[in-house]
């Protein structure tokens, strides 16, 4: 059983912007979801999704608003990440609680973020997770931040191995539709936690393209219509 309790509107930063050198993080809202919408219906997102892709506008709005209500019940924190110069939406970041903790005494929160595929090259998904993880270690009394991805998601396992996050297990995550989704569970100890600012010079491009991963694998992305690429 967890012994630390946390509540997300016990955080001065659920309704304040985050800033690296390329984007701002800001509060979630609901014109959201039509840009949150183009990109789920990209083949590529959704192709290793574990949770099922919204069919319309509506579901997805339906959706987010229940996200927008556990984040006003302090349940959840929610970030939307854009392009400081243009505004563009970039990526959601969700972060909640795990309800048991495998060590006594200390506090999980895990993190969903969604990155569109615009934005998979540049070290983009870097500043991504990099400007999430620093939130959640400075503005939350967390002891490990937790991650799951598919385990072929090959893109995000390369991800979070760069941001210092270790594999500790695999795992069967129950996916909406019912069926058990095969995935690896990664986290990072705050006493490791090392990711401080960002050097343009040194992004790293962990994710493929659509291109790029048509030609290495055979698939035609276009044509594809599973699940998502999550980091």
């Amino acid at each position: 059983m967890i012994t630390k309790k946390f509540d997300w509107n016990e955080i001065n930063g659920l309704e304040k912007h985050y800033y690296s050198e390329r984007l701002v993080l800001r509060p979630m809202l609901e014109c959201d979801v039509y840009p949150m919408f183009m990109a789920t219906t990209d083949p590529a997102f959704n192709r290793y999704l574990l949770w099922d892709a919204p069919s319309t506008v509506t579901q997805l709005s339906e959706r987010i608003e229940k996200i927008l209500d556990e984040r006003r019940k302090g349940q959840m924190g929610v970030w939307v990440a854009a392009e400081i110069t243009t505004g563009a939406f970039v990526a959601i970041f969700r972060a909640y609680v795990i309800d048991s903790a495998p060590q006594v005494g200390e506090l999980h929160i895990e993190t969903g973020i969604w990155l569109h595929p615009n934005y998979w090259m540049g070290g983009l998904s870097i500043e991504v997770c990099s400007i999430c993880a620093d939130l959640i270690f400075s503005e939350t009394p967390a002891d490990v931040l937790v991650a799951q991805t598919h385990v072929d998601n090959k893109p995000s396992q390369g991800l979070f191995r760069a941001m210092g996050l270790e594999r500790v297990r695999r795992v069967d995550v129950f996916h909406e539709n019912g069926a058990l989704v095969p995935a690896y569970y990664f986290q990072l100890k705050r006493s490791n936690y090392k990711i401080k600012g960002f050097e343009k010079e040194k992004y790293t491009d962990i994710d493929l393209t659509k291109q790029a991963f048509e030609k290495k694998s055979g698939t035609d992305i276009s044509s594809s219509s599973s699940k998502e690429v999550v980091v």
